[in-house]
């Protein structure tokens, strides 16, 4: 992976829009490392300015900003050439969940996803959740200088920019859900949806009796189907702190 700068991110030239677009398809057409390592630069600032809103501590951010590049890479190969949106639009999605997911696992030893850790440290978590979430962020690696944490140095509220990115990532990763289950064999992808996501969802004595096999059975063929949608998942793209 390249390594740039804050300060040659901060002076790198933005890119047109036909020359972002040129510079991804000629990454995911012809393997183009050059326009690749374009696309990377001319975007960095994202990242550093992600990072930085989080943590001030050098060596945090460099961790944060590690993961960020990440988030544009996966972002440089997913890009869909044939939407009307910006490449700096579509993959602040990607470096924010990038970030977010180094940040947890900087804040907490024991790993928890992104969302319910910002659910807990908002106090939006009871019952079990809240327990294991308290339990993993009592167990916590102090973040900055001077006795302030990660929180207390977090900007109080998002940008407006933020906050779209926010609010589309759930359309993003619902999308990301439908490709990873085409890809699935008939039957496996009929038993997530049957068992996950439908409204309401089957039991799986239900489902037993329908299919004309043993509760036990459904059990197994749910677990195999849901470790393959994982691996289509992951190869995807989608954060492992997602899948918890």
């Amino acid at each position: 992976m390249m390594f740039i700068t804050r300060h040659a991110a901060m002076n790198e030239p933005m890119l047109s829009v036909e020359e972002e677009r040129e510079a991804v398809r000629n990454w995911q057409d012809k393997g183009d490392r050059d326009a690749l390592e374009l696309l990377i630069r001319s975007h960095a600032r994202q990242v550093y300015a992600q990072a930085s809103r989080w943590s001030d501590n050098p060596s945090h951010r460099e961790d944060m900003v590690a993961e960020g590049m990440i988030g544009l890479m996966r972002a440089a190969d997913n890009f869909d050439l044939s939407q009307d949106v910006r490449f700096s639009t579509y993959a602040g999605w990607w470096v924010l969940n990038g970030v977010s997911s180094a940040m947890v696992k900087i804040k907490t030893v024991v790993d928890i996803p992104v969302r319910t850790f910002l659910d807990a440290s908002g106090g939006r978590l009871d019952g079990e959740r809240k327990e294991i979430a308290q339990v993993a962020m009592n167990s916590t690696v102090e973040i900055g200088v001077a006795g302030e944490t990660l929180l207390s140095m977090a900007c109080p509220s998002l940008t407006p920019e933020e906050e779209a990115t926010l609010s589309s990532s759930k359309d993003e990763q619902r999308r990301m859900l439908r490709a990873a289950l085409d890809q699935l064999k008939p039957e496996d992808a009929n038993i997530i949806k049957k068992l996950k996501l439908n409204d309401p969802p089957m039991r799986p004595e239900e489902l037993a009796q329908e299919m004309g096999i043993t509760r036990d059975r459904v059990r197994q063929l749910e677990g195999r189907a849901l470790l393959r949608l994982r691996k289509r998942l992951i190869d995807g793209g989608f954060g492992l702190h997602a899948l918890t």
